[in-house]
């Protein structure tokens, strides 16, 4: 690369000329579109805050986030896929774009069909049956969600569209995908109404609609013939194993899959304290009681367990930890090929540090289905835990494609910016947790971490300032106590002390 030229594999800008090539042949890019792949190509593999784009391209004029959006997407259909099927220029939502290179390849595009599922409307005259319609699309969702080959949008983000006259293709511009399922139920007495309807989110067109009207106690094989009908729509290639696992882990009793419901509308809810954890736990723990051998509410209450072990609610944390992974193995008991139940104790194993049982479970986790979310999840934190943090950045990133809600952001950029730092990337994580503190201002973790990440870019009056802001939010923030209790090596701890010292900070 020189001053005038900048090369990024094929690619080539040259800044005198103005103009972009691949492999010597001028590409069809306007000036604003070469100075975007000029910032690009300078960094390749790393984040570019909107802000730096913007000013790469309009220097300080007023410009609308809007033109970032529409200049990049015409850079995409110039540049075409890239050699792994995914884009050449990677959203990194809420923060910026990233330009893929070998050390961080954009994500693979695998995924041939697409679906999110909207929250069903609630046609019973009880208002409080609310929670009945949303927990039966929840368990379609959950039941899509483990069929290879299918991308299924994550219910905290199709839930944000709620309502009878949601706009289809709206909400497959908003997600990016190609089907959308809605529907409507009505549930009175011991009968269940239940319509849905599959629609091409690009024309709004119907592919498939059907309504089931029967006794309640058949809701089990509504959910069954729903998930078959869209694997015939979709012309899904399964095998018949494939296709009844999707409804594995059920259950045939009506009040333990009412309490589920009750308990997992909580569990996702916006608020977590110890009074919902306690509530949680409560209606979880009773749908086990009548039904022992109910895997998915099994892995439920594992879940809850595990979030009071990482916010520290109740007095005995440490035992919440061990229930969850108690909860894990008697689900693995219980249905050995159950996806979930290998995520939970591979989840549980990572946080107690357990790294040789994680990998084992993750690696059954991501071979059961590679195209669920929690296999991009657990891919990421293997990239981490095997100290490859940039091979973790594409997986992270595709866990906030299947789900681009808030909540799931806040989570996810934490990771993401764990990735860059413990790959010596310094300068992106101070731009990744610097947009997580925007969204999650009292977050005392992203604090940690852009303190130590600005001492190793020498930065110190900004990292003693951040300090100052986390000491503020948390007093008794120990960095060292902080990190031995989140699941990484004693080399990536280091390289947070390190960074922290450097800045004069008290770890």
């Amino acid at each position: 690369m020189s001053d005038q030229r900048i090369t990024c594999g094929p690619f080539a800008v040259d800044l005198v000329a103005k103009l972009a090539t691949r492999n010597g042949e001028p590409l069809p890019i306007g000036h604003r579109g070469v100075a975007l792949l000029a910032s690009l190509f300078g960094r390749p593999g790393e984040v570019l805050t909107k802000t730096e784009l913007l000013d790469a391209a309009w220097g300080s004029a007023a410009i609308e986030e809007s033109n970032l959006s529409v200049q990049v997407a015409a850079l995409r259909k110039v540049l075409g896929p890239s050699p792994t099927g995914g884009e050449w220029i990677v959203t990194v939502p809420r923060v910026g774009y990233r330009f893929a290179s070998p050390a961080i390849p954009s994500p693979a595009n695998s995924e041939r069909s697409s679906v999110a599922v909207l929250p069903f409307v609630n046609l019973s005259s009880d208002p409080e049956q609310a929670f009945f319609a949303d927990g039966l699309a929840e368990e379609i969702i959950v039941a899509l969600g483990r069929l290879p080959g299918l991308l299924v949008i994550a219910r905290n983000s199709s839930f944000a569209y709620r309502g009878s006259d949601v706009d289809v293709r709206k909400v497959g511009s908003d997600l990016d995908v190609r089907y959308v399922l809605s529907g409507s139920v009505r549930r009175g007495g011991n009968r269940v109404r239940m319509s849905a309807q599959l629609a091409d989110a690009g024309s709004g067109a119907h592919l498939w609609a059907e309504t089931f009207d029967r006794e309640l106690a058949d809701v089990f094989a509504i959910q069954d013939e729903v998930t078959r009908r869209i694997v015939d729509a979709l012309k899904l290639k399964l095998t018949p194993a494939q296709t009844a696992g999707a409804t594995d882990g059920g259950t045939n009793d009506i009040a333990a899959l009412d309490l589920l419901m009750r308990g997992r509308a909580i569990l996702n809810g916006p608020t977590q304290n110890l009074e919902v954890h306690r509530r949680t736990i409560d209606l979880i723990g009773r749908a086990i009681k009548r039904d022992p051998s109910y895997v998915d509410a099994i892995g439920e209450l594992a879940i809850a367990y595990h979030v009071d072990y990482l916010n520290r609610w109740t007095e005995d944390p440490d035992g919440s930890l061990r229930e969850a992974q108690r909860l894990g193995d008697r689900m693995v008991e219980l249905a050995p090929n159950h996806q979930f139940g290998h995520f939970v104790v591979a989840l549980t194993a990572m946080v107690a540090r357990d790294f040789d049982r994680f990998r084992r479970e993750a690696a059954i986790t991501v071979a059961l289905n590679p195209d669920a979310g929690i296999a991009s999840d657990l891919q990421g934190h293997l990239s981490l835990a095997n100290e490859v943090p940039l091979e973790a950045i594409p997986h992270f990133e595709r866990c906030m494609r299947l789900d681009p809600s808030l909540s799931a952001t806040i989570l996810y950029l934490q990771f993401l910016g764990r990735a860059y730092f413990y790959g010596g990337r310094y300068e992106t994580a101070v731009a990744v947790f610097r947009e997580r503190i925007l969204l999650m201002p009292d977050t005392d973790a992203s604090r940690g971490y852009l303190a130590a990440a600005l001492g190793h870019l020498g930065k110190v009056e900004e990292a003693r300032q951040v300090w100052s802001e986390l000491m503020a939010i948390n007093p008794g923030y120990v960095m060292a106590e902080r990190l031995n209790r989140t699941a990484v090596q004693p080399r990536q701890i280091e390289m947070v002390l390190a960074g922290a010292r450097k800045a004069g900070l008290t770890v």
